[in-house]
């Protein structure tokens, strides 16, 4: 009979790690950033909002994938601990390679979303932003603010589909 197999998580390790980097670095400017605007009540508005909904809800998302990466570790300890796995020894063949641009893809938006630091909460509205103050110049062709926001998001969804297909790729494997 065999035994049922359960793959290393290193999904979860990855996530733990890079949470956890990120919660010391940024954590304490976004909670700063939140109770400040929780303190100034009378200059609210819709985009300190939204500002403070993304924050939080990067919070709340963080800590939540933390968790289920740190149960997810704990079940892969609990069932390495109560199977022994008896490998059969075979002729040394050649593995597969694994492709490396899937880490690059994760680890370069690992790394800018670690360097920016609290201002990733500005992130989806960046390009909003960088149009509305390309606006302010009064020589500013009328084709700008449009480009520059398809630009923008247009990254933004570009490195979304391929960091999917990162993670896909690396599953599948």
């Amino acid at each position: 009979m065999s035994q049922p197999y359960q793959q290393n998580p290193i999904w979860a390790w990855v996530v733990l790690i890079l949470g956890g980097l990120f919660m010391i670095f940024s954590l304490p400017g976004m909670l700063l950033t939140l109770f400040m605007q929780m303190r100034q009540l009378e200059i609210l508005s819709s985009i300190s909002i939204i500002f403070f909904t993304i924050g939080v809800c990067m919070i709340v998302v963080l800590i939540w994938g933390m968790k289920r990466a740190w149960s997810a570790i704990k079940s892969y300890n609990e069932y390495k601990a109560s199977y022994t796995v008896i490998e059969p020894k075979l002729d040394p063949t050649p593995q597969e390679k694994k492709p490396i641009w899937p880490w690059v893809v994760i680890g370069v938006g690992a790394l800018s979303v670690l360097g920016m630091g609290p201002g990733v909460i500005m992130l989806p509205i960046m390009p909003l932003f960088l149009a509305g103050m390309s606006t302010d110049s009064g020589t500013t062709p009328e084709y700008v603010p449009m480009l520059i926001l398809l630009i923008g998001y247009g990254i933004m969804i570009g490195y979304t589909i391929l960091l999917v297909k990162a993670i896909k790729r690396l599953r599948s494997k």
